[in-house]
Parts: structure tokens; C-alpha cells; sequence
């Protein structure tokens, strides 16, 4: 894969970012399933699972590397890890960009969605029921990210 190439690219630290939050560099597993909403707005989870690999991750969103199919506006439901970390189970998100390269990898950007923020409540409730308790997701990045960041701070001063 050339992940490697274009997650530099895509997390390059020297650029200044213009966003709410800070991201952070990962290289950690994620595995994730596209929501279907049907035209009469039920909500379902497709039954094909995915998998790539989370370059970055914020407390907004994240950018995922794969060679699976996303497609932008999609919904879908996350689970990763970071080493060391809590597991993060049930994260809904929004596909916002792909950008596709000839070999067929794919860089997803990914918005972390808010319930209250859906503007449909109908699709809102589906998708409240595909996931575990997602109103505490925010919650759980918030405290797995300033760990993360803490634990970062503690190797860049100790090296």
C-alpha cells in the first residue's frame, strides 16, 4: 500500500491547519460499515464490514486510508483502537471527502456526527438505535484524545 506516501501528504505537520480541533497522527486498524437510508428513511446497517487503516484523528473527525468503496455523504459506524488506548466502539460519522488514487486506495474524510446536529429527525432516530449509547461518544474521544495528547506531550519532553 501506499499509505505511507500519502498519509504524509494528507497529516503533513508542517502545514497550518485551519480547524477546530487538533489532529493528531494515529496509524491505527478501523473497521467500519456503510448505513443505509432508504428512501422512506429507515435506517440499516450493510451487512459488508471494511477496513483500513485511521491516519489521523481529531475531535471532530478523522482521515482513514482504504481500499474499500466510501462514498461522500455516506453514514457509517466505526470501531478503532489506539495502541495503548481505549477501544472506541459505535462511532457514527459522515463521509465528507474521498479522494481515490489510480491504485485504488482511498483517503476517506470523515466528520464524527452529532445526533442533534442531523437534520432529519426520522434518520436521526435510526441511527440512534445502530448504536451503542452514541450520545457518551463524545465523551469517550474527549478523554481518549487528551490522554493521547498527554501521553505525546510526555514522549516529545522525554526524548
Amino acid at each position: 500500500m501506499s499509505t505511507k506516501k500519502q498519509s504524509k501528504k494528507a497529516t503533513d505537520p508542517g502545514k497550518a491547519q485551519k480547524r477546530r480541533y487538533v489532529r493528531l497522527e494515529v496509524f491505527s486498524p478501523v473497521a467500519f460499515s456503510s448505513i443505509v437510508v432508504e428512501p422512506d428513511k429507515r435506517v440499516r446497517l450493510h451487512p459488508e464490514k471494511k477496513s483500513g487503516l485511521l491516519l489521523n484523528l481529531s475531535g471532530g473527525g478523522a482521515l482513514i486510508s482504504t481500499t474499500d468503496r466510501a462514498t461522500e455523504g455516506e453514514y457509517m459506524l466505526m470501531k478503532f483502537d489506539i495502541k495503548g488506548f481505549d477501544a472506541l466502539t459505535s462511532v457514527l460519522g459522515k463521509v465528507k471527502r474521498v479522494e481515490t488514487s489510480e491504485d485504488g486506495e482511498s483517503l476517506v474524510g470523515i466528520e464524527f456526527l452529532a445526533l442533534e446536529h442531523v437534520a432529519d429527525q426520522t434518520i436521526a432516530n435510526g441511527l440512534s438505535r445502530l448504536a451503542d449509547h452514541p450520545q457518551e461518544f463524545a465523551q469517550g474521544l474527549s478523554r481518549l484524545i487528551s490522554r493521547f495528547v498527554f501521553q505525546r506531550q510526555i514522549e516529545t519532553h522525554t526524548d
